[in-house]
């Protein structure tokens, strides 16, 4: 028998053992790896946790992992607890006989369940006596074993006491989610009752002044008439008077005094006095049992539905700039389904601190997502459609009223080449620093530093090559090329060497059948180093000039008539916007800009946000009016994608195909992006829409 394992031994298994399948470290799969995060584990673990995509989450703090490393650190210090383990002297054993002079219990009393040794074995637990003995090694096997299976019970048992824990928290959070939305219902309610009052009120107001105008009047009016009448009778009474007083018989006869009798007569019959009902009062007791009655039959707070505390979120293969969408199923804490809940979905990207931040624990969010929600069927499942912007983590939040009350980390992988063409090489179908490509109608056209234009069909195949025209001393290549669709045409930009210094020259623009036959070509004085061309939406051409310190772009007919000649102050390139827009990529001002014809600045592609423009190299239009722009960030060449005024969309990052000094891009019949990715000879094709 062995001696009980030196806790030293145990001590040590701590360091070299994988805290996932708790293996011991070795040389071969369980190779230990450390993460960016500083925490170990062995090759094995780390392949099936990353299932070999990057990036992933750290299984302990679920940071993102940035790299993995071989942590030699902890393969020497394997190295040395083995050789200390050869060298060091074993142990005397401590489980001993404490009844027989410290014999070593080698054997196990089944019947009494003690440890026992060898005289025990003969004295007080005899097999003769019904004693039943067996190895100690065997007993403490089966013993492990059982210890085994109740750690396997215990651990099923937490298991479900923690998912019991987290229904719980989730319906308590749903709890006060629902306690929030039933006081704002409640406020809303009485708000609106309070405004119905308010509105009654104010019309019972008007109506009560209204009646008062109106009686006031009528008593007005009643009163002007007898003031009239008094101030007239009273005037015919002091007139009398005055004849009374002078007794002149001629006098009081005399008409005047008739004229004021009759007027006295005419007044002697008192009108009626019409006051009316003037009591004005507000009859309150005829509606206010209705009011107190109706206020007291408004429901009550009720707990008759359950509460969404099971939460299964389903997310799809999410690929950055692409559709994907996510199944959420909601039911409660008793497992009953729950369809058409205020359920809704919020997908945040959660992107990396910059190095001032690093001290930040607090997480990094973009804006929300667009999200759309698909569907909700009877079965308390609902699914949301949504596109990430970028690669990376992002944070998927199922929202309860506009509230979360789930949440999980969907790991959105870089938009890669669905398919790439062509290598390194003269033969058809390579090629040697392809530097532009652009689509026809049926064909891609490709134009490299051989002097070739290869024509390769929508399948990548390549069907056949021309050579651009030049002469025997001095053979020429294209640098942009385009497709007129109205014509059927490839328009090229012809570069030639200078036999003086072996600079480039680039003044001539020449035309193609689409079948690579020459047609015609023009010079102009004004061209220098025309590289970069393109086609207006009035078929005419347009020419980016790279001479230095003589930016401009040259705007010709289709036969060489120069129609504009708009100079710049530094470098640029320029492509055909909406109608007779600019789509103006400025280098040393690191911006895109959207021009009219006479210069005018419409707006700014990229101006701000986390994925503004940082570099970019080169922007054009796709047919939905998109911009796509060819930038750098953080090192690497991408491809961003805008609005037409200039909201960010998406991102082509190629993180698992990196684009290597990328030239020239554009944008297929099929609404895929081609990119002539020069550094790797080849032409790669990205799904973008």
């Amino acid at each position: 028998m062995s001696a009980e394992e030196d806790p030293m031994d145990q001590d040590q298994d701590q360091f070299v053992t994988c805290s996932v399948c708790f293996n011991t470290f070795d040389e071969h799969e369980h190779q230990p790896k450390t993460l960016s995060c500083h925490h170990t584990y062995c090759a094995m673990c780390i392949q099936n946790i990353s299932q070999n995509k990057r990036p992933f989450l750290c299984p302990e703090c679920r940071k993102v992992v940035k790299g993995i490393t071989t942590d030699f650190k902890t393969m020497k210090l394997m190295e040395f607890f083995r050789k200390n383990k050869l060298t060091r002297k074993p142990s005397p054993p401590k489980n001993t006989c404490k009844y027989h002079d410290a014999q070593p219990l080698f054997f196990y009393c089944s019947t009494c369940t003690v440890p026992v040794c060898h005289n025990c074995t003969v004295l007080d637990h005899n097999r003769a006596n019904g004693h039943e003995i067996v190895d100690i090694n065997i007993a403490k096997d089966q013993h492990i074993q059982v210890l085994k299976t109740k750690v396997s019970q215990a651990q099923c048992i937490i298991k479900e006491n923690q998912n019991h824990i987290r229904i719980i928290d989730t319906e308590v959070c749903g709890l006060t989610i629902a306690k929030d939305e039933t006081i704002n219902d409640i406020n809303k309610a009485f708000n609106s009752l309070v405004a119905l009052v308010n509105s009654k009120r104010k019309h019972l107001t008007t109506q009560a002044l209204a009646v008062f105008e109106e009686k006031n009047r009528a008593l007005k009016r009643q009163k002007s008439e007898a003031q009239g009448r008094v101030e007239r009778i009273g005037e015919a009474q002091k007139s009398i008077g005055k004849i009374i007083k002078k007794v002149n018989t001629e006098e009081i006869f005399h008409n005047d005094i008739t004229d004021i009798c009759q007027e006295l007569d005419k007044h002697s019959d008192i009108p009626y006095l019409n006051l009316g009902n003037n009591f004005l009062q507000f009859d309150l007791e005829n509606g206010k049992t209705e009011m107190e009655t109706a206020i007291a039959n408004l429901s009550g707070i009720t707990c008759e539905a359950s509460l969404p505390s099971g939460v299964h979120i389903e997310p799809e293969r999410a690929i950055a700039s692409l559709q994907t969408s996510v199944k959420v199923q909601v039911s409660s804490g008793k497992g009953e389904l729950l369809p058409h809940y205020p359920i809704s979905l919020q997908i945040v990207h959660l992107y990396e601190a910059d190095e001032q931040e690093e001290d930040d624990e607090t997480d990094h969010q973009s804006s929300p997502l667009t999200v759309h929600t698909t569907a909700c069927d009877d079965q308390g499942s609902y699914t949301f459609q949504y596109r990430p912007q970028i690669s990376g983590v992002h944070l998927c939040q199922v929202m309860f009223f506009d509230q979360p009350i789930a949440q999980q980390h969907i790991i959105v992988e870089s938009n890669s080449p669905i398919m790439k063409f062509g290598e390194e090489g003269r033969s058809p179908g390579k090629f040697i620093h392809p530097f532009w490509v652009c689509a026809g109608s049926e064909h891609l056209y490709v134009s490299d530093g051989t002097g070739r234009v290869q024509v390769i069909d929508h399948n990548q195949r390549y069907i056949e090559h021309f050579m651009i025209k030049g002469t025997k001393n001095q053979p020429a290549a294209a640098a942009g090329i385009a497709y007129s669709h109205e014509k059927k045409e490839l328009i090229c930009a012809k570069v030639v060497k200078a036999p003086e210094d072996g600079s480039h020259i680039c003044n001539t623009i020449q035309r193609y059948t689409a079948e690579g036959k020459f047609i015609s070509e023009f010079s102009n004085d004004k061209m220098k180093k025309a590289f970069l061309i393109a086609l207006t939406s009035m078929g005419n051409i347009m020419v980016t000039d790279f001479q230095t310190d003589e930016y401009k772009v040259l705007i010709f007919s289709i036969s060489g008539e120069l129609l504009k000649h708009i100079p710049f102050n530094e470098e640029v390139v320029v492509f055909p916007g909406q109608d007779t827009d600019l789509i103006i990529t400025l280098h040393e001002s690191k911006a895109v800009h959207v021009c009219s014809l006479s210069g005018e600045l419409k707006h700014i592609i990229g101006k701000d946000g986390f994925w503004s423009i940082k570099q970019p190299h080169l922007a054009c239009m796709d047919n939905a009016n998109r911009v796509l722009v060819k930038d750098r960030e953080n090192d690497n060449m991408v491809i961003k994608v805008f609005t037409y005024e200039g909201i960010f969309l998406s991102c082509i990052e190629s993180s698992d195909d990196k684009l290597n000094s990328p030239r020239g891009m554009a944008v297929s019949m099929d609404g895929h992006v081609l990119v002539a990715d020069a550094g790797n000879s080849c032409i790669k094709k990205y799904k973008y829409v």
